[in-house]
């Protein structure tokens, strides 16, 4: 298909005539001349000056018409058919255009709504295969397959039944990574498939064998891409209560270490933006496209980001009348996937140049407004910026030169192969990983929650305010409506299970094994077991690994310390820098299933199907509190007996849940009425400053009034006059504690309520 010899022309790139042909190009060009004088001024007549960028490979998306798309689908949910794979080349406005795949989505097919559809390119290191993803009529999911660009030959890599296969890439050990819905959980905000990274070895016939699952989010993983340093960058969803956008995170090909590595803090004014389809500069750093979560035909702005650096390092090198920079204004023009290439012809400090799709129309959310992405190019600082091909009835996006990756930005990544000991958990069949942690007081403070402070006095004289770990397990949501079960009630968080606990050692230190291959978060708690600071991201461990991490919620700068760990012989784990070994290691892990407190079931609130289950918050209230607080005479007007009518509508709360978490019910000392029970925790929650007679927050305890009857009597008390929340006759109140903790919601469970 590509003529070779002609790939290696130097070709003159000036605007030739197709754009110009039509009315609508006209207007067109009118408004992208108001662009370019935003951007430096007019351009030179060449756009390259015999770059030697020879080719590239783009789609031809059939979407100008009934766009759906914004930041929070994936390729599951926007099937346009008709959309195929093109070839330009050269890369000028007058190259020939080749359609790459309507054979394979067009060819015997008489109706054009069952057309197939093709997404994601990527070129191989060598530049002869493009690998992406089709969706060959309306019945079938997205699949992988890969094209030579010579031969014409089509390899399907995958034949799954199940799920969706989409977002490619060639790994420089000679695997496939990719996305894929195959898990069959939806996403934890709007309940749509959830693509979550895979990786694939290759067999003799070159189809994909071994598929294994590596990132265990409960949201949308998108746009990976190899970095030279060999790890995977891409874009993550995340939406562990408060937050809920895409950052960009790190992984190791293994599925080792993933980290988020920017965004999760950025910008301070915008709480919903979104950072996709990352690809590498030639100095390392990222180019990416910059958008809100329902930016309208998922476009926005360019951003390039140094990822030396903390959040809020980020440049944008659109014009500010695209979305999103430092405004929400409309938009005069949108942006997406930028793609860096190298031109050796022009001036040494403006080589480097950024392929990228763009519509030049604006944007102000009204339903008439439409979208129309061309291929333009543009010098790194934004300027310069020139047509290359548009057709009007189509979306050109996903440009990709067709060029070894050795000639490419950032140049062939280094290998980071397996690591060993995940290499020995996988053949023997290992369930669990460790997690180890320097220090829970070291911690950036940028995510608005408190530092637990490493002198404060325990009840039994000990210092540290941080003196336990909660783990807590997600609950993947089914595809299947049905098998959900019951409402999540009051909370912006998402259904969860507690794993189990371990210690804080008095250096600040903890080392625990937990589950494999699941999506964890991590609670710090003080003595009474209750959360002072919460991990608002999903974390996960693979078979057999040890994982180091320096601090709780710490930052990227401290998060190099990472480089003084030194696990010895003896599995301690020693810091080089002080000499001094932390009392928490890999030899001292603590299993956190094996705590007297862990416990395989869920926190429900309460069941309707099954009012008599025993392992409910309803049901502590049944055997401790409504002697009291009846129906008939509700102690200071509370009532936590449960009546008939809490037995209807099974998609619905309680109303005693009601009451606790949205009725106001508790008046302060000094007048004020809040709820019992808050999401903040159980800390801040009057239920259980009740449950110990005391605010837990605030020493002053400007907000406690006290009741007539002491409720702490309830419990069992240390000699020092503590309730121990991990004593057997406790586990009462330990039940209501982690209810709170984790977000006071009104079911945990992932199927019906009655058959567990």
């Amino acid at each position: 298909m590509i003529d070779r010899n002609r790939l290696q022309q130097a070709e003159d790139w000036s605007i030739g005539s197709r754009q110009q042909r039509s009315g609508a190009a006209v207007l067109f060009l009118l408004i992208l001349i108001g662009l370019l004088a935003g951007c430096g001024g007019a351009p030179p007549d060449d756009i390259l000056e015999r770059s030697g960028q020879a080719a590239i490979v783009f789609v031809k998306e059939n979407s100008v018409e009934g766009n759906r798309s914004n930041a929070m689908r994936s390729n599951r949910d926007e099937y346009y058919p008709g959309s195929d794979l093109y070839l330009l080349s050269p890369i000028a406005p007058t190259g020939e255009l080749s359609n790459l795949t309507e054979k394979f989505t067009r060819e015997g097919r008489n109706n054009p709504r069952d057309y197939g559809a093709t997404a994601d390119p990527e070129i191989s290191y060598d530049a002869r295969k493009v690998l992406f993803s089709m969706k060959l009529n309306r019945s079938e999911p997205w699949r992988l397959y890969e094209l030579g660009l010579e031969s014409g030959e089509l390899l399907q890599l995958t034949d799954q039944s199940v799920g969706d296969d989409m977002d490619p890439i060639y790994l420089p050990n000679g695997q496939i990574m990719f996305t894929s819905t195959r898990p069959g959980i939806v996403d934890e905000y709007e309940r749509r498939a959830s693509p979550l990274l895979h990786v694939a070895d290759r067999g003799t016939d070159g189809r994909l064998i071994n598929i294994r699952r590596i990132s265990f989010n409960q949201s949308h993983d998108a746009n990976p891409m190899v970095h030279s340093s060999g790890k995977i960058i891409y874009s993550r969803w995340e939406h562990l209560g408060s937050p809920n956008k895409f950052s960009l995170f790190v992984i190791n090909p293994d599925g080792s270490r993933p980290f988020v590595m920017y965004g999760n803090h950025s910008p301070r004014e915008s709480g919903s933006r979104v950072f996709l389809e990352p690809r590498e500069l030639s100095d390392g750093g990222i180019v990416c496209s910059v958008m809100e979560r329902n930016s309208p035909f998922e476009g926005g702005a360019i951003a390039i980001i140094d990822i030396s650096k903390s959040d809020d390092n980020l440049t944008f090198i659109t014009p500010e009348t695209s979305p999103f920079n430092n405004n929400n204004r409309p938009s005069q023009a949108l942006f997406k996937t930028p793609v860096p290439i190298i031109d050796p012809g022009s001036p040494v400090g403006r080589r480097e140049k950024i392929l990228l799709a763009m519509s030049p129309y604006p944007v102000n959310m009204a339903p008439e407004e439409r979208v129309d992405y061309g291929i333009y190019v543009m010098d790194k600082d934004g300027k310069n910026l020139r047509l290359i091909y548009n057709d009007p009835g189509y979306n050109e996006i996903d440009p990709v030169p067709v060029l070894p990756r050795s000639e490419l930005p950032g140049g062939v990544p280094q290998v980071i192969p397996m690591d060993v000991r995940i290499r020995e958990g996988l053949n023997n069949g290992l369930q669990t990983g460790i997690f180890f942690d320097g220090n829970v007081y070291h911690r950036a403070p940028n995510d608005g929650q408190m530092r637990p402070d490493p002198q404060y006095v325990n009840h039994d004289g000990s210092l540290g305010q941080a003196k336990f770990l909660r783990i807590l397990e997600a609950i993947p949501m089914p595809i299947s409506r049905a098998d959900r079960g019951g409402p999540i009630g009051n909370t912006n968080l998402e259904k969860q299970r507690v794993v189990g606990y371990g210690d804080i050692r008095p250096d600040g230190s903890f080392s625990v094994e937990t589950p494999a291959n699941r999506s964890l978060h991590m609670q710090v708690l003080d003595e009474n077991g209750m959360m002072l600071v919460d991990q608002i991201t999903w974390v996960q461990v693979m078979p057999g690994e040890r994982r180091l991490c320096t601090g709780c919620h710490d930052s990227h700068t401290r998060d190099k310390i990472i480089d003084d760990l030194q696990v010895a012989a003896d599995a301690r784990v020693l810091n080089k820098a002080s000499g001094q070994f932390y009392d928490s290691g890999f030899n001292n892990a603590q299993n956190v299933e094996h705590h007297p407190a862990a416990r395989p079931d869920t926190m429900d609130f309460f069941d309707k199907l099954d009012p008599g289950r025993t392992n409910t918050v309803q049901a502590v209230f049944e055997a401790r509190c409504v002697a009291c607080h009846s129906a008939a005479s509700p102690a200071g007007g509370l009532r936590l007996e449960v009546l008939s009518g809490d037995l209807s509508n099974v998609d619905e709360p309680s109303s005693i849940y009601e009451t606790l978490t949205d009725g106001n019910g508790y008046r302060t000392a000094g007048g004020q009425q809040i709820d019992y029970a808050t999401r903040r925790g159980a800390r801040r929650s009057p239920l259980i400053w009740v449950m110990h007679n005391r605010q837990l927050d605030d020493p002053g305890q400007g907000d406690f009034r006290p009741m007539s009857y002491d409720h702490s009597q309830l419990w069992q008390q240390d000699s020092n006059g503590r309730i121990d929340p991990f004593l057997p006759a406790n586990a009462g109140l330990l039940r209501m504690i982690e209810w709170v903790d984790a977000g006071i919601q009104y079911s945990n469970s992932a199927r019906p309520a009655h058959s567990e």
